[in-house]
């Protein structure tokens, strides 16, 4: 079983890095995936469609979807791709994951509710950064760095607060979801909760100790909810083959 992992906007994939270290391949792969090329220059363009983005990740991700299961996990922003590229998948006949994993994602229709921060003026952003607490005080307090990292933190926050979903595309996705969301997160409960109506099979949720970066703090409680979960359904797919 493979694991896709997608991070949150402005996160690189190596903030799952420590999973890969933790388990074992034998037990679990996990896959950070980039949801942005890391190689940036002066001459390309930082996308700030939510859609564009969505269909780069499709492209670069189906080539390595064959015939063994897999998963997906995203974090905030990356719990949005993790839903939209189920969908995309779906519409266009591929294979799908065995589970969607949503950890601080609120529902897609819950997304105009967010405040648009990503045109503010550099420091009120660096601020409003520093106050949502997903990028270390290393980056922000490094001038350097700061401006390697800055335009594709402000791009992932445009693509996400200006998202809005597409309604053709079928509502519902015939995959079995895991909701993980912090006790003390920004994120309305009825925005959680609501992803039962995204979710055609069984829909479970999970409180964890802490904000909206619980992720951070609560990797081992993750990691076992995330093993237990694919074990069980492990079982139940070899024992419907018999």
């Amino acid at each position: 079983m493979k694991l896709f992992c997608f991070p949150y906007a402005g996160g690189l994939p190596s903030i799952y890095y420590g999973w890969k270290r933790v388990l074992s391949p034998a037990l679990l792969e996990i896959d950070p995936f980039e949801v942005r090329p890391s190689l940036q220059n002066d001459s390309m363009v930082l996308s700030t469609s939510f859609y564009e983005v969505l269909e780069d990740v499709y492209k670069r991700i189906t080539p390595e979807l064959g015939e063994e299961p897999f998963a997906f996990f995203g974090h905030s922003m990356g719990g949005l791709i993790a839903f939209e590229l189920t969908r995309k998948l779906l519409q266009n006949g591929k294979p799908l994951p065995q589970h969607v994993f949503l950890s601080a994602s609120r529902v897609p229709h819950a997304y105009h509710k967010m405040v648009k921060t990503y045109n503010l003026p550099h420091n009120e952003f660096i601020n409003s950064l520093r106050t949502l607490g997903g990028t270390p005080n290393e980056v922000l307090d490094n001038h350097e760095l700061l401006e390697l990292f800055l335009p594709t933190i402000r791009a992932d926050f445009q693509a996400v607060q200006t998202y809005e979903m597409n309604n053709e595309l079928p509502k519902q996705i015939p995959v079995n979801m895991t909701v993980l969301f912090g006790k003390e997160d920004s994120i309305e409960i009825q925005d959680i909760v609501a992803w039962r109506d995204y979710c055609g099979r069984e829909c479970k949720f999970y409180p964890m100790p802490g904000g909206h970066f619980f992720i951070h703090q609560q990797m081992n409680t993750i990691l076992v909810i995330i093993q237990d979960t694919l074990k069980i359904e492990q079982a139940v797919a070899i024992r419907t083959q018999f």
